[in-house]
């Protein structure tokens, strides 16, 4: 997968404008936080915090895989880097992060009863308190109810992403010219820079990725087809193509990558198969353990959700009264 950062379940704060400021020489918007809810995420790193009383605090920098859109639909997303210092501009710092969906739920519950009780623990003294008091939760309870339907629907769209996933990606092995070498490079480091060149990328199993290697220290560039066996490629690019081609293994073209990283799906009613056979001897040959799936997942489009038309049953009984 592209994206092998550990996965783990965190209370993901909405925010929203909740009020307007003065500001230097007109009226601003005020946002804050208005409810939170438990959303997958990717983990980034963990730090320490410290603080002037001596105090030390832990905190997790995460991203996760929703997030607001310019307008009101959320859109997928992955860690995204300044190529400058390689800051993740796209994350966000957490206090704590889970194993599991029930634990996130009982944190981010207790996050959202702090927050509902904000909203009325400043109220005047008067005689209908008590029914200000509940109008008060009423409104957030509301405003939640809303937003764990977003919830839900996140928790379906991301089902892709397991905690198991978490892998170092192997280097691209490269057999060109007679010539074997490992790159300095993944696959989808390679991707990136790689469209003006002809290859084509073969999916080999971990076993045969280390008899590779070692074929790598003695240069036997013989013995690469018969550790490789019959494996079928799975991507294939030509230089005067602005598409990568993915292939199955019939060689068949399933999907096309552009130069934008989208996964454009190939309609044709006939797809195309690819004459491997006329492939020239002078095409770099690539070696990789992502498979087919890894491929398709990692730069599969996935929709944007727009809570107003969000349809469907809630996955998990859960508590939506904060009282």
């Amino acid at each position: 997968m592209k994206c092998n950062y550990p996965v783990k379940y965190a209370a993901m704060p909405i925010i929203e404008q909740i009020g307007w400021s003065h500001g230097l020489n007109e009226l601003e918007r005020n946002y804050d936080v208005v409810c939170y809810v438990v959303s997958k995420c990717y983990l980034l790193s963990d730090k320490i915090k410290y603080e002037e009383s001596g105090k030390k605090l832990k905190e997790y920098e995460v991203v996760f895989p929703y997030q607001k859109g310019q307008y009101y639909s959320w859109k997928r997303v992955i860690p995204e880097f300044n190529l400058i210092n390689y800051a993740c501009t796209n994350s966000d710092l957490v206090d704590k992060v889970f194993d599991n969906y029930e634990e996130a739920l009982e944190f981010a519950t207790q996050k959202n009863k702090e927050l509902c009780d904000k909203t009325w623990v400043y109220l005047p003294h008067t005689e209908d308190l008590a029914d200000r008091i509940s109008e008060k939760k009423q409104e957030f309870n509301n405003k939640l109810s809303s937003y764990k339907m977003l919830e839900q629907q996140i928790l379906i769209n991301t089902s892709d992403l397991e905690q198991s996933n978490v892998k170092e990606l192997d280097n691209l092995i490269m057999n060109n010219k007679g010539k074997i070498k490992v790159l300095s490079r993944n696959l989808y480091e390679h991707l990136k820079f790689s469209s003006v060149s002809d290859f084509i990328v073969y999916s080999i199993s971990p076993e045969q990725y280390e008899k590779l290697i070692a074929l790598v220290g003695n240069q036997d560039v013989c013995d690469v087809s018969r550790v490789i066996g019959n494996v079928s490629p799975i991507l294939w690019n030509e230089s005067n193509n602005k598409n990568i081609m993915v292939i199955n293994q019939y060689g068949n073209v399933l999907y096309y990558i552009n130069e934008w990283e989208n996964l454009i799906d190939n309609k044709e009613q006939k797809m195309p198969s690819v004459e491997l056979k006329s492939i020239s001897d002078e095409i770099e040959c690539l070696f990789t353990t992502e498979t087919l799936e890894d491929i398709v997942l990692s730069f599969k489009q996935h929709e944007y959700i727009n809570p107003d038309e969000i349809q469907g049953p809630i996955l998990k009984k859960t508590h939506l009264q904060i009282y």
